[in-house]
């Protein structure tokens, strides 16, 4: 991957999203570790017409939320979004410093989307009490045991630098202690990741303010109700 540099735009970015962690939260920790400086346009779930207004207004192919502005840059979806912060805070090395890097953090991010899919599924299953001990037995704890072989020995996913993956592992390992405070303790290596990240210091300042902690886990008329942050 060559070197891309983006002309650095006066001004604010502009994360929209709506008031909730939801697949905001790994941009903004993305956003909080770089340091970059953004605000927020939050919208209300109970005031869906200020949503529908706005997606007719940003002019691009793909409307939805998040979403990201730069000037007169809009980018969409999630991951495109992360790759763009990644390019604009000029750190590629977040993708992989190797070639074989870049692949096996493609590997981890499909099997980080796969077990975040898995917590979508049991908090919107209507009967998440009863079946909770399959879903950990069946779905998580498989997913959990791998990665956990995975992280042996390691600081962060791939190792000792810091990846794009990890922002989004963090936060999907975050939801499962929210629904199992347990959820890792069969898991000693993805705690010490876990441990990890939340340490870093501009992580760990972000996750101290009342913007964090006053800002619902997840979509609050889901079935399984997230305990507050």
């Amino acid at each position: 991957m060559g070197v891309i540099i983006f002309k650095q735009m006066e001004g604010t970015l502009i994360l929209g999203y709506w008031n909730l962690q939801g697949l905001g939260e790994p941009i903004r920790l993305l956003l909080e570790y770089l340091g970059l400086k953004y605000e927020e346009k939050v919208y209300e779930l109970s005031n869906q017409a200020e949503w529908a207004a706005d997606k007719s207004a940003l002019n691009f192919p793909f409307p939805n939320v998040p979403y990201l502005k730069d000037g007169e840059k809009v980018v969409c979806e999630s991951e495109a979004i992360a790759f763009y912060i990644v390019f604009k805070g000029n750190r590629i090395d977040l993708f992989g410093r190797t070639e074989e890097e870049r692949v096996q953090a493609t590997t981890v991010r499909g099997v980080v989307g796969d077990l975040y899919m898995d917590v979508v599924k049991f908090v919107w299953n209507p009967n998440w009490e009863a079946e909770q001990a399959k879903f950990f037995e069946e779905k998580y704890n498989p997913r959990l045991k791998n990665l956990n072989a995975y992280a042996a020995g390691k600081k962060h996913i791939l190792g000792d630098n810091l990846n794009l993956v990890d922002f989004a592992l963090f936060q999907t390992l975050y939801l499962l202690q929210k629904i199992d405070s347990k959820a890792l303790d069969a898991y000693p290596n993805l705690q010490t990741l876990y441990n990890n990240f939340s340490e870093i210091p501009q992580i760990k300042a972000y996750r101290a303010t009342d913007k964090f902690k006053n800002r619902s886990v997840y979509v609050p008329t889901a079935p399984f109700k997230f305990p507050s942050a």
